[in-house]
């Protein structure tokens, strides 16, 4: 049957096209393949299957192989698959086998036939057909060679022979740990013959290989010396030993001397073999065998032979390195670790070894970088930020170093948050109808559980609904009461794997109103056991009306005993209880509408006592007997003892608080008279109770634990007790050194039976007690007290990584900060450094006179550092108490040795996949990139052509090299130092012809500079295209700059064009394109072209301004360029001070370029400012664009300088200046000019002192009187007789021909004199008072000798006067009122001043005359009204 359903399958798998995948060994096709050390093989399969086996793994010794150090897979030859070896070692001997799976078609795993390699290690160690020889003098030291073939991978063993005899090493003759025999003290019979060495290799595959080497014939030849002095034939040599593969090491120190060998003694770091503690063996003297701990440590350092023969001495010395296989200290979690999507996670990975491990990141067993994902990683740090799901899977930590390596795993799984799909919503409803909530969630874990909750509680069983976790689930209300009105329907779901497991959404039921319901009684009152009817009326309502009665927002059914009955709007209840006594509802529902009201019964009920029927209490404690009593209405509670109701008394008091409740207190309970039965009586109106309880005496409280004297550690927590014994009222009392603590719950936290102290420092030692109160009654109080005593160690918080690495010249800093001075001690740090040997071990670090070496506090600080501070240093901190110590190591760094001679792993049309082996010493720190140098055939110069590249990886992808080509490379490793010096040349490596691969191989490409930054490039399709191809990788680098190649992904293989962005403007460019697989295979690359990007710069800035804010900040505002040629990288702004060339220019760059606007702060807010902006792309900065700004200058903002107002203030007052000097030019000109025309009545006017109308006429009292008009009347007129004009019937003076103060010159009523001309008119003082006295009279009609000037001002007019009054002395009004007249009882305030005759010496009112000829004009200025 079984077979049967074997060849179904096999027929099955044929009808569909599908075949089993096989394979089939086609190197070595015998199984067993043999080959020498150091050399290239391989173990190639062919491998059928249809469709291609997608599972391919290699297998060594059972285990599958995970790391390839020397060897690489070859996949690159279709249906053959090779595992390539590049130099044999002897790790690589093993059994191999090679396995295929196809798991879509879910099909068995075919194993190849076992493939065993042997590597053989003498193929090269070959005899020799002609007998070597070798010279050598009496007395001196002869060294013959034999040398192991290179690539051993093992630690080989030599022995010679001399003739036929095999040699018995000796101190005079002995066998060098490489192999040469080495003979002291060379003398003719003893040592002159013919030698010969042998070679055995231990191989894992063939056991035990041995082999002679050519023979060398020694001729000693001389005489002897008299004395030969000491001198070493073979020199220690440094060593880097595996302590993986030897158990031992030697180091050889070979001395001659003669007619005596030297004595030789050995050290190790300075100490003297034998006393150091390492397991050694010195059987012979010339080297030195020690044996290495499983560890590998401790026996590594400078072992040093000195040799001495009594008249001189001489030394040497060797380091010796123990590496070890990296043992991980700290691994990933073995534990599977859950993170929540979103968050972040780090994972660390330590690891010790010698030398130094390296780091490997693997997730399912593919290498992580720096570009996976949200991977970063740094050496053994991996973080994980924004964790997805993708992140999810199993996570190894590789260590290696040469030696080997060891991995941690650890698993990660990522986990989505519980959250909600489908939430419930709020329902608004009706009440009768259904309210329905749908809800479904999701996570990963996915949820487990769906439960539904109502009102934070289990749903009605009135209430349906479902728990499906796959779709939504469903949570029903058939039919809403008011007793759902504002429930909460909640959906919980939950995932006890889940890192959030449960979750809750809740929706609100809301109800809508109904009917009008009324109760026709709101409260009732009742006594135990009679009936009550209630009953509600209901309004707004038709003939379909529901009715529900609630009790407590219980519905009431009508019950067996039928004491309830329930009738529509109506309930009886018969025999009342208390319990009946409550709230009511009654609720009327119709047509999905509901309403309700509410009453209230009280019932009055007997009371009921609760009371306890024992006390027990110490005797002489006060006794509380409480007595609860419910009733209604309260009762009246009294105590009753053997018949005699109690009353308050100094024994007993009795508290009643207006709850029911009654307190009986027996004061100091005596046993014999105070014990025995006590009665708790309650009356009402309907009945009377009475309960008993009994009172008996009980012992005290007592202390079980007391404090105890304890001694604390700095900063720790202690913890002193103090607990009692069944006493449940007692109380505590803490206090220290006699004072109350004031716990502050932080450092000092209060438990009551103990206190916790955390924390503590020396201040916190002490006395501390504790006082315990019994609180009932009973005379037990009590206090207990234990010292507590702080002691602080000494101890180091602050200092250096096990290992600080310095570089010649720097300064180095080792801080040790410690903690310790207390009353037992003060703190005592102290630094050693190894290297002196005295009784302590090493030597206290002194300051030295250059200050070079000194002290901070308790930091270390080395100035100018050099290699002989390097070492191993301990800080030392103690005190009286303890001791503390840390170790660290100071490492000079230097430059690292040369990488391994660089070889090809695997070779393309315009590729090489190159690797190397890490320098040996990467100089004491980490190596931070290496460089490649490259070499073309004929050229024989070798130049950069890659740079930084992983320090943590020794091979990489070369690109961008010619098909057919032969190259040399070579490996440059750089640290913190600097360079270290270039690998051995590669062997020639040649890339080859197109024509030699061309499955899925891009053959032809076309690159087109568009732009100063980008590069479109176009290709075909492969012409040998296979189902295998999924897209390309446009791989391209800056030839100018060596550059590390960059790429393009393109994941669909029918799109053949694409644009490369963001490159440097008129730079060279190499490009390649490499097809991307469905399957793993060697690197389908095609060959190189190079093209140069365009050098076209920007042009410059569109529309650009500036705007000054304020005096020191203006904003800048732009527009991108019209041609930016590319990718506008950055814009720079320059600005200069307008008026001080050497303030400027200043340079801002804007370096996002999606910016247009930039705001500048200005040294010198008081100057213009030239402001220019340019644009740059990858090819350069473009041509300046100056930036307008009112003028295209930077304006100052004026108002805001000191000179504005120095300007403002000198303008100002040149204004006033220039106002004072006119005035006193307008003064001067009105002088020169003489008196101004006055106009007088026209002959025959209604009124002859009319001076209104076009016919008034003027005169010029410098001549006779004209009444000729002048064109323009230039002076003011008089108003007629208003102002009192003279009466042309008279011939007294006119106005204005006044002289100097006076009337005008007219004795006896006689002519006036019009050719009085001196009067200029300036005659009226106007001032607000007038008591100057007038001037003096002219007698005669001769003028005046002198002409009175005007006044500098005159004061104005009053603002108001009275209107005139009649004239004094009942002339009828004949004479003018002056319009300024104050005609009050005084005069004085008249602004007339020459109004007055000789006769009339009063002066402020007019003459007396009874035709007066003159009349006052009044508040003249200067001539004018």
């Amino acid at each position: 049957m079984i077979e049967l359903l074997f060849l179904l399958t096999i027929l099955l798998l044929q009808v569909q096209g599908t075949t089993w995948p096989t394979t089939k060994l086609i190197h070595p096709p015998s199984g067993i393949l043999i080959e020498g050390a150091g050399r290239a093989t391989n173990i190639t399969f062919d491998v059928s299957g249809v469709p291609f086996p997608e599972e391919r793994k290699w297998y060594k010794d059972g285990a599958e192989i995970t790391t390839f150090n020397n060897m690489n897979v070859d996949e690159s030859g279709g249906n053959l698959i090779s595992l390539k070896f590049n130099a044999l070692s002897k790790v690589n001997e093993g059994v191999y086998y090679f396995v295929v799976r196809e798991s879509k078609n879910t099909l068995e795993a075919s194993k190849s036939l076992e493939v065993r390699l042997k590597v053989s290690f003498l193929d090269d160690f070959q005899d020799s057909a002609e007998t070597q020889t070798k010279t050598a003098q009496v007395g001196e030291f002869a060294r013959l060679e034999c040398r192991a073939p290179a690539h051993f991978g093992a630690y080989p063993k030599f022995s010679w022979s001399k003739g036929a005899e095999k040699i018995v090493e000796s101190d005079s003759i002995y066998v060098s740990e490489y192999g040469d025999l080495i003979i002291m003290q060379v003398a003719f019979e003893q040592y002159s013959s013919d030698y010969r060495c042998t070679i055995k290799i231990d191989s894992l595959m063939e056991g035990e290989q041995e082999k002679q080497g050519p023979a060398v014939s020694l001729i000693v030849t001389g005489n002897a010396a008299s004395y030969v002095p000491p001198n070493i034939a073979l020199q220690p040599i440094d060593l880097k030993i595996d302590a993986q593969v030897k158990e031992t090491f030697r180091v050889e120190c070979a001395v001659n001397g003669y007619p005596n060998l030297p004595s030789i003694r050995w050290y190790k770091d300075s100490v003297q073999i034998g006393s150091s503690g390492i397991i050694y063996d010195l059987q012979n003297r010339n080297f030195l065998k020690i044996s290495i701990p499983r560890s590998g440590g401790s026996v590594g350092g400078t072992y040093r032979c000195e040799a001495n023969d009594g008249t001189k001495q001489i030394y040497a010395s060797a380091e010796i390195e123990i590496q070890t296989k990296p043992i991980i200290t700290t691994g990933l979690p073995t534990a599977e670790v859950k993170k929540s999507s979103g968050s972040t996670m780090d994972l660390s990975c330590e690891a010790t070894s010698t030398p130094t491990p390296q780091y490997k990141w693997y997730k399912n067993a593919n290498l992580l970088t720096n570009d996976n994902l949200n991977h970063a990683i740094n050496g053994g740090n991996l973080s994980i930020s924004n964790i997805n799901s993708l992140n999810r899977g199993v996570y190894q930590c590789e260590a290696f170093n040469d030696i080997g390596s060891t991995i941690s795993t650890g698993m990660i799984r990522v986990q989505e948050r519980l959250t909600f799909v489908i939430r419930p919503k709020d329902v608004e409803a009706f009440l009768g109808t259904a309210a329905t909530f749908n809800c479904q969630g999701k996570g990963d874990p996915k949820p487990t559980s769906l439960r539904w909750e109502f009102n934070g509680g289990t749903p009605p069983a009135t209430h349906d609904y479902t728990n499906n976790l796959v779709n939504q689930a469903t949570y029903k209300i058939p039919k809403v009461t008011s007793s759902e009105r504002d429930g909460r329907v909640s959906c919980i779901i939950s995932s006890p794997t889940n890192l959030y497991p449960e979750d809750t959404a809740t929706a609100i039921v809301t109800i809508r109103e109904g009917p009008q319901v009324k109760a026709t009684q709101k409260n009732i009152t009742a006594n135990e056991g009679e009936q009550r009817d209630l009953t509600c009326m209901v309004e707004n309502v038709g003939n379909s009306v529901n009715w529900k009665w609630l009790f407590k927002d219980t519905l009431i059914t009508q019950d067996d005993d039928r004491r309830i009955t329930v009738e529509h709007n109506m309930i009886e209840i018969r025999a009342l209880t208390g319990a009946d006594q409550g709230t009511y509802t009654c609720q009327a529902d119709e047509n999905g509408l509901s309403n309700s009201d509410t009453m209230f019964i009280m019932v009055k009920t007997m009371p009921r006592i609760t009371l306890d029927d024992t006390l027990r209490i110490g005797e002489g404690a006060d006794a509380r007997l409480t007595c609860k009593v419910t009733s209604n209405p309260t009762p009246v509670i009294s105590w009753i003892r053997n018949g005699q109701t109690i009353n308050n008394s100094a024994k007993f008091t009795i508290d009643q608080p207006n709850d029911g409740t009654s307190i009986l207190v027996v004061s100091s309970v005596d046993k014999a008279t105070d014990i025995g039965k006590y009665a708790c009586k309650a009356t009402n109106e309907l009945a009377t109770k009475q309960s008993e309880i009994d009172l008996v005496v009980v012992a005290a409280c007592e202390v079980m634990d007391i404090p105890k004297d304890a001694e604390a550690d700095y900063q720790t927590t202690v913890t002193v007790s103090c607990t009692v014994n069944a006493c449940p009222t007692a109380q505590w009392t803490w206090m220290k050194d006699g004072q109350l603590i004031n716990f502050d719950g932080s450092r000092t936290i209060d438990r009551g039976s103990s206190i916790e102290l955390r924390q503590v420092v020396p201040t916190d030692g002490g006395e501390y007690s504790c006082t315990v109160d019994s609180n009932n009654g009973l005379d037990n109080r009590g206090t207990y007290s234990a010292t507590i005593t702080v002691t602080v160690k000494a101890k180091i918080y602050g200092f250096p990584e096990s290992k600080v690495l310095f570089k010649g010249g720097d300064t180095v800093k080792m801080d040790c900060s410690a903690h310790g001075d207390d009353s037992q001690g003060s703190l005592l740090v102290e630094w050693y450094k190894s290297g002196v040997r005295q009784n302590t071990g090493s030597s206290v670090i002194q300051k030295d006179t250059t200050e070079r070496i000194s002290f901070v506090t308790s930091t270390l600080l080395i100035n100018s550092a050099i290699a002989s501070d390097a070492g191993h240093y301990q800080c030392i901190a103690q005190n009286g108490v303890s001791v503390d110590k840390r170790d660290t190591s100071l490492m000079l760094m230097t430059y690292p040795d040369r990488p391994g001679q660089p070889y090809n792993t695997w070779t393309g049309v315009g590729a090489v996949e190159l690797a190397w082996r890490e320098p040996a010493n990467t100089g004491n720190t980490p190596l931070t990139s290496y460089e490649i140098h490259i070499e073309t055939k004929g050229n024989n110069i070798f130049r950069p052509f890659l740079k930084g590249l992983d320090p943590l990886s020794v091979s990489t992808v070369i690109y961008f090299l010619q098909e057919n080509q032969q190259y040399n490379f070579k490996v440059i490793a750089m640290n913190a130092v600097g360079k270290g010096p270039a690998s051995i040349p590669s062997n020639e490596i040649r890339t080859i012809k197109t024509n030699a691969n061309r499955d899925n191989l891009v053959e032809n490409f076309s690159l087109q500079s568009v732009s100063s930054d980008s590069i479109k490039v176009k290709w075909e399709m492969p012409q040998r295209r296979t189902n295998n191809l999924k897209g390309y990788k446009i791989m391209y680098r800056n030839e100018d700059m060596n550059e590390l190649p960059k790429e393009k992904i393109i994941d669909d293989y029918t799109m053949l064009e694409t644009t490369i962005d963001e490159l440097d403007g008129g730079s060279m460019y190499s490009v390649q394109i490499q097809s991307n697989t469905k399957t793993p295979i060697n690197l389908i690359v095609s060959t190189v072209k190079t093209t140069q990007t365009l050098n076209q710069k920007p042009s410059a800035p569109a529309e650009c301004t500036a705007r000054r804010e304020t005096a020191s900040r203006i904003v800048v505002s732009w527009n991108e360029p019209e041609n930016p040629h590319g990718k506008i990288l950055f814009y720079t702004i320059y600005y200069s001070n307008r008026w001080n060339p050497a303030d400027g220019p200043y340079v801002h760059n804007v370096t996002d370029a999606q910016t247009t606007s930039k705001a500048i702060t200005l040294g010198d807010d008081s100057a213009d400012y030239f402001v220019e902006i340019t644009a740059s792309n990858s090819a350069g900065e473009g041509i300046p664009f100056e930036c307008i700004a009112d003028g295209k200058t930077m304006n100052v903002i004026w108002f805001m300088t000191w000179w504005f107002y120095l300007i403002v203030a000198l303008v100002g007052a040149c204004i006033l200046g220039l106002l004072i000097l006119c005035v006193i030019l307008c003064y001067r000109r009105r002088a020169d000019k003489g008196p101004k025309m006055q106009k007088i009545p026209p002959t025959g006017a209604a009124k002859k002192d009319d001076f209104r109308g076009p016919n008034a006429q003027v005169y010029s009292p410098n001549t006779a009187r004209s009444y000729n008009p002048p064109p323009a009347n230039p002076m003011n007129t008089f108003s007629g007789g208003a102002m009192g004009s003279p009466d042309q019937g008279k011939f007294g003076g006119g106005a204005g021909d006044f002289r100097y103060g006076t009337q005008p010159k007219s004795p006896d009523y006689g002519a006036p004199d019009y050719g009085y001309n001196p009067n200029k008119f300036n005659t009226f003082d106007s001032k607000a008072t007038y008591n100057d006295p007038p001037k003096p009279s002219y007698s005669g009609f001769d003028p005046p000798s002198y002409y009175d000037p005007p006044k500098a001002a005159y004061d104005p007019p009053k603002a108001a006067f009275e209107p005139p009054q009649s004239p004094k002395g009942g002339y009828g009004g004949q004479y003018d009122q002056g319009s300024n007249f104050d005609n009050t009882s005084r005069y004085e305030q008249n602004t007339m001043d020459s109004r007055y005759r000789g006769d009339n010496a009063s002066r402020g009112y007019p003459t007396n005359d009874r035709n007066p000829s003159y009349g006052g004009g009044g508040n003249f200025k200067s001539s004018q009204l």
